[in-house]
């Protein structure tokens, strides 16, 4: 049946009600109403917007991170610190010390295990550590030590799919303090003097770890470029010694 000339279009009951309810409210100075009242889903997303664009740096603040970044400091006794998306900070010291009770693997097998707790708890997506290159005269054991636990930090952080991120001493150390060849008391200065209680000088070095690591992050660091090596060449002696014999 077709329509007739003389009737107007069809009504929309919806149309222009939220439009004219509003406008009603405001006349009326309401904030009552299903129009009126602010909304809470996208005032919370705004806060979460501002908390992820503060630049701010210092414990307990908002950071412009968006990951959750774990700095070892890696021995029997290791020092660790965490840095989480929304500012929270976690940090001290982890004690491996063998008892006489464990087995040989038992080192191994509790520092895996509270690795994994700690990379799954905190929802960690990078690991950053002390490289170390080399160990001093009469540093075997530690040498053996640290061989052992960075072996076990790369194949957990493989099975939880974490980046890792290694760091000089050297690099650490001068960030942190000014000085590549600071000694362990300056690193437990510095973590005082910005504000952090640490327990030792191994937590010292994985605060000092994460605070590179963060600056990695925000693009504040970057590492300087690799000096080339100079090819050394033999003497013209020795040369003319291996030709003759």
């Amino acid at each position: 049946m077709n329509a007739s000339p003389n009737l107007t279009d069809p009504y929309d009951p919806l149309a222009g009600t939220l439009a004219r309810t509003a406008m009603q409210c405001q006349a009326r100075g309401c904030d009552g109403c299903m129009v009126c009242v602010p909304d809470s889903f996208a005032r919370a997303q705004g806060e979460i917007a501002n908390l992820r664009n503060s630049s701010s740096s210092a414990p307990g603040e908002a950071p412009a991170l968006n990951v959750n970044i774990l700095a070892l400091d890696l021995g029997t006794k290791t020092g660790y610190a965490l840095r989480r998306r929304d500012g929270r900070m976690v940090h001290g010291t982890e004690e491996f010390t063998p008892r006489a009770s464990w087995a040989p693997g038992q080192k191994w097998l509790r520092f895996r295990s509270w690795l994994s707790a700690t990379i799954t708890e905190h929802s960690i997506t990078q690991i950053a550590f002390e490289d170390v290159k080399r160990h001093g005269p009469g540093q075997v054991l530690a040498a053996h030590a640290y061989g052992g636990f960075r072996a076990m930090l790369e194949m957990v952080a493989d099975q939880h799919r974490v980046a890792l991120v290694p760091f000089g001493v050297g690099q650490i150390k001068k960030h942190w303090t000014g000085s590549g060849v600071a000694k362990k008391d300056d690193m437990l200065m510095q973590a005082k003097v910005r504000g952090f209680a640490a327990v030792d000088d191994n937590n010292a070095d994985a605060l000092a770890i994460l605070h590179l690591a963060i600056a990695k992050e925000k693009r504040e660091w970057a590492a300087p470029p690799a000096k080339s090596k100079t090819r050394r060449t033999r003497k013209a002696g020795a040369v003319a010694h291996e030709r003759t014999a």
